[in-house]
């Protein structure tokens, strides 16, 4: 095997866009928990100084050191060292189990605030699984060969669709394979020159065809098109009525021809845009968090890298886990789509979980600090108190969690 390299990959067209540097606003992103942790260490250590030096100047130096120990013993972090990974990994359990990968406890949180979901059409709101597949034209087995050699290297839904159809059991070598995101694909297979793609892509002008549809041409003779009715997916319907209190989005790179389906299944107020290039999604993505939106972006493949890896919570839709996955934040199993709007209350339901944790936190130290303070609660008793409250919010975290897992038919 001979390889030239003519360009660095660092250099390449989807490094471009998962390097963009649109990207780094991510950095500095604090979680509930982080927010609330430096208020709870320095209120306790000021509680905890000020009964010290209250009875100091009492000269009572047995009830100050009484006083110190025990409060910081007795205001037990547990509730900031558990509450949330606790509260934050049961609900990635029962994710896991309905074919929802979510890469961190943090993710689950950005999940929760999101308020506008963008999506994909193709491979996304149509399944990768079945398609109905026509051919206006004539291709010998000789052609069909050449151009399942073609398809076979890309990773579009349409290729993998069309290389399915073709059926064929080899494969030709080829060379100065080029493709163009969004517009298809060429390439050089045993002395013949092969197009396939949009319209736009072919270097001849032909009347007849139409616009949609994946065209072949080979040594500049038009061949015809592959037109691909691909299948909505099962209870779409049923899934944007139960969204509708989102702010939807569709953002396809193929043409119009689905517009009048898409106006039917969506709210009157969603915005649908076709022959949406990957930058345009990227800067949809931009424009909606600039003006305050938190934004969840479906999409299928390579070709929505940078919005994915742009939104708050970019989620891959695949019917094969096993696909490559650009940068995000969870893969989802094209047959759970169904369970999204669960998905999104049960994450909004661990944050009550862990907000609830803290208000019971928070009367458990609230309690034991007033004894602690008057330093007549000795600090043996309160190293007792702490694993109560330990278990205590153990207890309740998993419980509750399951609880709204259950309320939302997820277990």
């Amino acid at each position: 095997m001979e390889l030239e390299v003519i360009k660095p990959v660092s250099q390449s067209y989807l490094t471009g866009l998962w390097n963009n540097e649109n990207y780094k606003n991510n950095i500095n992103k604090q979680n509930f928990n982080d927010s609330v942790a430096k208020y709870f260490s320095l209120g306790v250590f000021l509680i905890a100084f000020s009964a010290t030096a209250y009875w100091l100047f009492q000269h009572d130096s047995h009830k100050a050191w009484s006083a110190f120990t025990a409060v910081i013993i007795v205001a037990c972090p547990c509730v900031l060292a558990l509450s949330t990974p606790f509260t934050l990994s049961a609900i990635l359990s029962v994710f896991d189990k309905k074919g929802f990968y979510v890469k961190n406890t943090d993710a689950v949180e950005e999940l929760a605030k999101c308020d506008t979901l963008i999506f994909d059409k193709t491979g996304t709101l149509t399944s990768n699984e079945n398609a109905e597949i026509s051919f206006s034209g004539a291709l010998t087995n000789e052609e069909k060969l050449i151009v399942a050699s073609l398809l076979r290297n890309s990773t579009h839904p349409l290729s993998r669709h069309i290389l399915k159809a073709l059926n064929v059991e080899r494969f030709y070598s080829l060379n100065d394979y080029k493709e163009v995101v969004g517009k298809g694909l060429s390439a050089r297979i045993n002395n013949h020159t092969i197009y396939a793609g949009h319209l736009s892509m072919i270097p001849i002008t032909v009347k007849s065809a139409g616009e949609t549809g994946v065209h072949i041409l080979i040594n500049h003779t038009y061949k015809g098109c592959f037109d691909i009715k691909q299948q909505w997916r099962p209870g779409l319907a049923q899934l944007v009525s139960k969204l509708a209190k989102f702010n939807l989005q569709v953002l396809s790179g193929d043409t119009d021809k689905d517009r009048s389906m898409l106006t039917t299944i969506f709210p009157e107020n969603t915005t649908i845009r076709f022959r949406q290039r990957p930058h345009q999604k990227l800067d949809a993505v931009l424009n909606l968090q600039e003006s305050g939106n938190t934004v969840m972006m479906l999409g299928d493949g390579l070709n929505d890298a940078g919005a994915l890896k742009q939104s708050n919570f970019g989620i891959a839709l695949t019917d094969n886990i096993n696909n490559f996955t650009p940068g995000c934040d969870a893969i989802l199993k094209g047959g759970a789509l169904n369970l999204l709007p669960y998905f999104i209350q049960l994450s909004k339901d661990g944050l009550k979980v862990i907000k609830i944790s803290f208000a019971i936190a928070i009367a458990y130290n609230c309690i034991g600090i007033y004894y602690a303070v008057q330093g007549t609660l000795y600090p043996l008793v309160a190293a007792v108190l702490m694993p109560i409250s330990t278990v205590t919010i153990i207890l309740f975290t998993t419980l509750a969690t399951r609880w709204f897992a259950c309320k939302n038919k997820l277990i």
